[in-house]
This record gives C-alpha cells, sequence and structure tokens, in this order.
C-alpha cells in the first residue's frame, strides 16, 4: 500500500473515556486495593475470563487508567514494570525483551496478540512495541510470562503479550489529542467512537533519542541521521451483533542505528492488518468463536554512502500472513473445556537486494544482486488441534490440562503441554503451581539466509525448545499485596549465530549446550494511604551454560512506581527502573555498567474536555549502555537520554 493511497483513509477520530475510568470517578477510589485486584479479569491465561489472582502462572494486566498511573507513552515502557522482563535497546529502534533470562536477537520468544490476532514481522519473525503501536487505542495489556505454546503455538517461548483496543462506546465521541517533547517530538492522535464504529488515527515525528556522538557497531564515532516517523490507522465496526472487522495499517520511516559510519542508513515499513471474528453463544450454553485475518508485510531496508549520499544498498524483506481458527468453549459441571482449531500460513515476497557500495571495499562495479533466501517464495502451513480443561475439584483449588499440537510443513510436528494447579485457601491467600512446554520456530533469516563469500553449506536449523516449572505465592491486605514467583528452566537447542569456518559470514544453527535459568519474582503493592498508590517489583536471576553465567542478563532488576492523587482532577508520579551490572563481551570502553534512571509524570483535567499530561523521562540524563546480545558482531547500544513532553486531549460527546 503506497503513502498516498494511505492519505485519504486517515480519518480524524475520536476516542471516549474507558468505562473503568467513568466508574473510577464514580466511586472506585472508595474501594479497597484488595477489591479493586478482586475487579481485574485475565482472559489470555486460559481464554476464559478469570480473576487475576486466579489465573494460572504468572500474569499481569493493565488498563488505560494504568497508562497514566505509570507515566508512560509506550507499550515497551510499561513493560518496564513487569519483574522478570529485561528490556534492551536495538539498533534497529526497538526494545529486545528478555523474560526470565530467556535471550532474543529479534523478540521472537514470546508473542504479541492484538485484539486475537498475532503481529510480527515475517522475515526477523519479531514484532516491536514502540511508537508504531500507540497506547491512545488500546483498552488494556496482558502479560503472561512463562511457555504458553499449549495455547499459541510457536514462539510463545517465553510469554505472550496480549492487547486490546478501545471498546466501542454507548454514545458518539471524539477525542482529539497532541503531544510535544524533546528530540523535535510532534504526535498527533484522533479516534471517533460509537457503538458499531471506531475510527483512529495517528502520526507521529521525532528525532530518535540518542546522543549524536554514539558507537557504529564496529566501533567508531558515528554521525547519522536521527529522523523518524510513524503513522497508524486504525478502523473497528460492529456490523452485526458479535461480528468484529478490522482494519490495521502502520507505516514507520526509521534511520538504522549503529552501522559502519561510511553509511546512512534506514528501514522503511508498511504493515496491513484484515480480520474478522464472530462470536455466538455463552460458556454456559457453549460459545463458538472464529476468527479470520489476513497480513501483508512490506520492509525495505537500505544505505547511502555518507559522503555522497548515492544509493549504496537495498533490501526487501516482504511477505503475507493468514490463518484462521475456530475454537468451542463449554461448561459441563465442574469442568470447563476449549478445544480448536487453526490453519496459519506464511509467504515469502520480494526478497532481493542490490549491493552498489560496501564499507570496506568503497563502491562496486558492478553492483552486486541477489536474494535473502535460499528459497525465494517459500510458503509454510502451519496446522494445529488443542484441547484445555479447566477442572474445578473444590471450591478452593483448580486444575488447568491443556495440549496442543502443531504440524509445520517445513519443520513437522511438535505437541506443547501445560499443567497449572491455583488453589485459594481462603480470601487472602492464592497459591499457584505450573510446568509447561513451548517451542520457537526459526524465521525465515534463520533457516534460509544466503551466505555470501563463501562455499560452506549450513545445517538445517530444528525448533528451540523450553521446559519450566513456576511456583507463586499471593498475600492480600486491605490495602496491600505481595506476589512471590519463583522459576527453574531449560532450553534445548537454542538457536545461535556462528561465524563460519572461513569467517566469511554468519549462519544459524542449533547449539548443542544446554540453557538452564531459574530465578525469584516480588511485586509488592500498598496503598498507605487513600490517595497514594505505591508499587514495588524485585527480580533475580541465575543462568548456566557450560558451567558460566549467560552474558548480557542482569542478575538484580528492580522498579518502583509510586503515584499521589493531588484532588480529584490531578495526579503526580515518579517511577524508577534498576538493572544491576550486565556482562558485555565486546571490547568497547562503554560497558553495560549497573543503572537507575528516574522519571516524574504528571496528567490531570484543566477543563471538563481538556486532560493534560506531561513526563521528564530519565530525570537525571543517565547514560545507559545496553549490552550486545548480538551473537555474531557485537557492540553497544544507548538508550534514550533525557526527555521532556507535554500532551493535551479534548474529549468531546456528539450529541
Amino acid at each position: 500500500m503506497s503513502k498516498n493511497s494511505v492519505i485519504p483513509l486517515l480519518i480524524y477520530s475520536v476516542f471516549f473515556t474507558s468505562a473503568y475510568a467513568r466508574a473510577d470517578q464514580q466511586g472506585f477510589s472508595d474501594l479497597s486495593l484488595k477489591e479493586l485486584v478482586a475487579m481485574d479479569v485475565f482472559t489470555a491465561a486460559s481464554l476464559v475470563p478469570t480473576q487475576v489472582n486466579k489465573a494460572p502462572g504468572t500474569v499481569y494486566t493493565f488498563n488505560r487508567d494504568d497508562f497514566k498511573r505509570y507515566g508512560v507513552r509506550r507499550l515497551e515502557d510499561l513493560l518496564q514494570f513487569v519483574p522478570g522482563l529485561q528490556l534492551n535497546q536495538y539498533r534497529k529502534r526497538h526494545r529486545a525483551i528478555w523474560a526470565r533470562g530467556v535471550l532474543d536477537r529479534y523478540n521472537d520468544k514470546m508473542i504479541l496478540m492484538v485484539d486475537g490476532v498475532r503481529v510480527r514481522q515475517l522475515y526477523y519473525n519479531h514484532f516491536s512495541l514502540g511508537d508504531n503501536l500507540p497506547l491512545e487505542y488500546l483498552e488494556t495489556v496482558e502479560v503472561i510470562l512463562g511457555p504458553a505454546s499449549s495455547l499459541y503455538g510457536a514462539n510463545a517461548f517465553a510469554g505472550i503479550i496480549s492487547v486490546t483496543t478501545r471498546n466501542f462506546s454507548d454514545t458518539e465521541q471524539l477525542e482529539m489529542g497532541l503531544e510535544a517533547g524533546s528530540n523535535q517530538r510532534a504526535k498527533g492522535t484522533a479516534l471517533y467512537n460509537s457503538g458499531k464504529l471506531q475510527l483512529f488515527a495517528s502520526h507521529l515525528d521525532q528525532d530518535a533519542p540518542f546522543r549524536s556522538e554514539r558507537k557504529s557497531f564496529i566501533g567508531g564515532e558515528s554521525l547519522q541521521p536521527r529522523d523518524e516517523d510513524y503513522s497508524n490507522i486504525h478502523i473497528k465496526a460492529q456490523p452485526l451483533p458479535r461480528l468484529t472487522l478490522q482494519l490495521d495499517y502502520n507505516r514507520s520511516e526509521t534511520p538504522f542505528l549503529f552501522i559502519p559510519s561510511t553509511q546512512d542508513a534506514y528501514i522503511d515499513s508498511d504493515f496491513l492488518n484484515l480480520s474478522a471474528h464472530y462470536e455466538t453463544g455463552s460458556i454456559e450454553e457453549g460459545q463458538l468463536e472464529t476468527t479470520f485475518y489476513y497480513q501483508k508485510d512490506n520492509t525495505r531496508e537500505y544505505e547511502l554512502e555518507q559522503t555522497t549520499q548515492s544509493p549504496g544498498y537495498e533490501e526487501y524483506q516482504n511477505g503475507i500472513m493468514a490463518g484462521a481458527s475456530l475454537t468451542l468453549l463449554k461448561q459441563f459441571q465442574l469442568h470447563t473445556l476449549a478445544g480448536g482449531i487453526s490453519w496459519n500460513y506464511e509467504q515469502a515476497q520480494r526478497s532481493d537486494y542490490r549491493r552498489s557500495y560496501h564499507f570496506s571495499s568503497g563502491f562496486l562495479s558492478p553492483p552486486e544482486t541477489g536474494n535473502l533466501l535460499s528459497e525465494p517464495g517459500i510458503t509454510n502451513n502451519d496446522y494445529v488441534a488443542f484441547a484445555q480443561d479447566i477442572w474445578q475439584i473444590h471450591p478452593d483449588l483448580s486444575l488447568t490440562i491443556g495440549g496442543r499440537f502443531d504440524y509445520f510443513e517445513q519443520f513437522g510436528g511438535y505437541f506443547n503441554h501445560r499443567e497449572a494447579l491455583v488453589y485459594t485457601p481462603d480470601t487472602q491467600q492464592t497459591w499457584k503451581l505450573q510446568h509447561g512446554t513451548a517451542i520457537r520456530t526459526p524465521g525465515f533469516r534463520e533457516y534460509l539466509k544466503v551466505l555470501e563469500g563463501t562455499s560452506f553449506q549450513p545445517p538445517q536449523v530444528d525448533a528451540e525448545r523450553i521446559t519450566m516449572s513456576e511456583l507463586g505465592y499471593l498475600y492480600q491486605w486491605d490495602e496491600a499485596s505481595m506476589n512471590i514467583n519463583l522459576f527453574n528452566s531449560q532450553i534445548d537447542d537454542f538457536i545461535q549465530e556462528t561465524p563460519t569456518p572461513d569467517d566469511a559470514d554468519e549462519y544459524f544453527t542449533n547449539s548443542n549446550t544446554v540453557y538452564r535459568m531459574r530465578g525469584a519474582e516480588l511485586l509488592l503493592t500498598l496503598r498507605p494511604m487513600r490517595k497514594l498508590n505505591t508499587r514495588v517489583g524485585i527480580s533475580y536471576l541465575e543462568t548456566e551454560s557450560d558451567g558460566e553465567s549467560l552474558p548480557y542478563l542482569a542478575a538484580w532488576t528492580g522498579s518502583l512506581q509510586t503515584d499521589y492523587q493531588i484532588s480529584n482532577d490531578h495526579l503526580l508520579g515518579a517511577s524508577l527502573i534498576y538493572s544491576s551490572r550486565r556482562t558485555d563481551t565486546n571490547s568497547f570502553d562503554d560497558g553495560a555498567d549497573s543503572f537507575a534512571t528516574v522519571n516524574l509524570f504528571g496528567s490531570g483535567k484543566l477543563t471538563q474536555a481538556l486532560n493534560y499530561s506531561f513526563g521528564i523521562d530519565n530525570l537525571f540524563d543517565k547514560r545507559v549502555m545496553d549490552p550486545a546480545a548480538d551473537f555474531g558482531k557485537q557492540y553497544n547500544n544507548e538508550r534514550s537520554e533525557r526527555e521532556l513532553w507535554l500532551r493535551l486531549e479534548w474529549n468531546h460527546d456528539l450529541l
């Protein structure tokens, strides 16, 4: 889809204040913290709406009210408050998410679900959670830590991130938003919402928030362009009861950071998602859900020689994904059964490249041309069947057992399972015990990469496998709660990037090394007074492979968030993110030392229709260097410097 064809679709729309936020104004502040937690439900863990404290496994949920309470503008910033997650800046302008010590290079060991449909970039098999997914049109965020392939299949390796977009409104409403900030940040959003139609559009233009004297991946000082922009369109309609149709389109133009200082590099991406979801019945009588989706991903990476700005390199990573699923939920006395079948399809499309310049050789004559994939146009089908039973053995004890079989056209068949016990001896305590498995299948780049400058033939790459056991304990007081989780996991057939024997290129192969991770996570939530909320998260991690700990990972991480309701209309808050030192294997002077960054923020109402929010991210301008975790070439990446921002939102009922 071209940029010109998108412009007519940019319908400025509106936002309605969420049901949760409206209820808050009507008296949620009078409820205890324990009562508020009991009102939250979690769906992603078992497909059945369940109270968060009774959902199997380790789960976290956030709503629109939390986005302001945490002072965040991006989904990836919100995830910093999930114990067990470590987020690291990656050179392609997204954050790598490492869950419970599970390293990845391209965000391919968790999956992102948007309204029940998996979203990813096909060539690298990954996703991004930055400005390309605006919080302004999200309603809730659910996070599962631990293997989830028994429900969600490949790449639900270390967990899932499931987001839902805004609910339809009972009345016609309009919201307009403007945001300005450091690094020439300028963002506009608009949302129209009604009972059967929702339209959202946004555009952001900014400079990537880094100092100009950043390192290139070969270690030199690199002065390169930083301008980037993001555009989004979201259309959701309900033409018939219980039938929801959606169109999501996003376009991004970003710099490719940390490359040789002889080049300027960029990434242009267009992503289109079309989906239809229909459900009928109820869980008690039998509920049937069916989903169809089609996705088209066009990505172009290109480089310009820095002095002449002449074309130096260009490659395409285009692909198509599609699928359909049928799920049945039914309650039989003490059992709630879920089962279904699905089909997922992926196809590589354009994947050619042209190289006119190389940093070590200069301009090439004639230019080199070729294909990124050893089998251009390859397809892969995934046929799925799954079943799950939630058995209420006793009013205080439930057992969840589930399994899923995936048959991949390219990789063969895999079965994954999960068993989970939830025990609630009284209204204050919950015990959770879970054991499960998961897989991660290779992406196109990993099993079809064409090697350059070598005759070496790489071996076939198989799926990675993980097994994890975890124990959780939750204790709740009226105005406080304590959640402790312990886990132990093992990864086999880890996919790693390795230099070819002649050191001409890198290829992907399964490691014979067994990787082991174990750790503990603590989440403490306090409300010492009615207007003050505090949330403390602490994680400890131990890793081992060949008798040594894994590089790049911090042993200790933590977060602190507090907010104070100055009045009914104004809130002020602060947060802190901490990480202990991370071992780095590169030779640069800037190591991945321990760090603590502090954010200040606030929000409130100026008038009945006009809201504001503001913040200072990285208040003390702490310079944070993230480790390489690139498994091939190695470099440090710099996190964002200090940013100041202000956002205004105007709401109006169209009566």
